[in-house]
């Protein structure tokens, strides 16, 4: 996880930010009672209408004496809708499909936070909103903007600090996107189909898997922590989406 320490630009200053923001957010993880359950989180990201199949996925067992088996050379598609995801350890709390050249703006983010966010919350996580809970989300500028902070302020959210230069402990570039896209790839979809087959995909995201994130989480500020903001291997993360009716 975290950004290399020898990484160009990146000082020995910065490095030290990183480690103390993660040590701000452990502190706070072993003194605030159930501060894992009082996390949103979020991100966007681009679901593409044709996301291409890894080279490891397409696998398939052959013969030592067999020729190899044919790969296509295929490409993202260009078409592409924009997700914004908002979920805690419990549940997926928002899914947010971003208009067609709408840009996402330190305006445009305030208004999902008051009005989409705060609606879900209430029908989702009425608890969360009666007491201190925590948005944790990347320095994105649309997310660090006045006006964005006060409009989560305005809700009853507080910003928790991420760490500047390590963008990769983010829960939704660590987990989110990247397992939940895995299940969309080598699918041609419209616009409309891309949507739906990602809400599938959504509703089939146990609780299990959800607070395991977390975890993972706190588990990767302390490894920042311990390796004083520097570079170490990326840990881990949750496999395969797992069915919620499976539990």
């Amino acid at each position: 996880m975290c950004v290399p320490g020898g990484y160009p630009g990146i000082s020995q200053k910065s490095r030290c930010n990183d480690e103390l923001v993660c040590m701000n957010t452990v502190q706070m993880s072993e003194t605030i009672p159930n501060f894992l359950t009082s996390i949103v989180t979020c991100d966007e990201s681009w679901i593409y209408h044709y996301d291409p199949l890894s080279k490891r996925q397409p696998s398939v067992w052959k013969r030592s004496n067999s020729p190899p088996p044919k790969k296509y050379r295929s490409s993202l598609s260009a078409g592409k809708v924009m997700l914004l995801l908002f979920f805690d350890a419990h549940r997926m709390i928002l899914q947010h499909w971003v208009p067609r050249a709408q840009t996402v703006n330190g305006d445009y983010y305030a208004n999902i936070l008051k009005t989409h966010l705060r609606g879900a919350m209430r029908k989702k996580r009425l608890d969360l909103l009666k007491k201190q809970w925590f948005l944790l989300q990347d320095n994105a500028w649309p997310h660090t903007t006045a006006v964005a902070l006060a409009a989560l302020t305005e809700i009853g959210g507080t910003a928790l600090k991420h760490p500047p230069y390590s963008p990769d402990l983010a829960t939704c570039d660590f987990w989110a996107f990247p397992t939940l896209k895995r299940q969309l790839r080598g699918k041609r979809f419209s616009s409309d189909e891309v949507r739906n087959a990602m809400a599938a995909v959504l509703k089939g995201v146990s609780q299990n898997n959800l607070f395991h994130v977390f975890e993972l989480f706190i588990k990767c500020c302390k490894k920042c922590v311990q390796c004083e903001g520097c570079y170490f291997e990326k840990e881990k993360t949750v496999g395969p989406v797992e069915s919620s009716d499976s539990e």
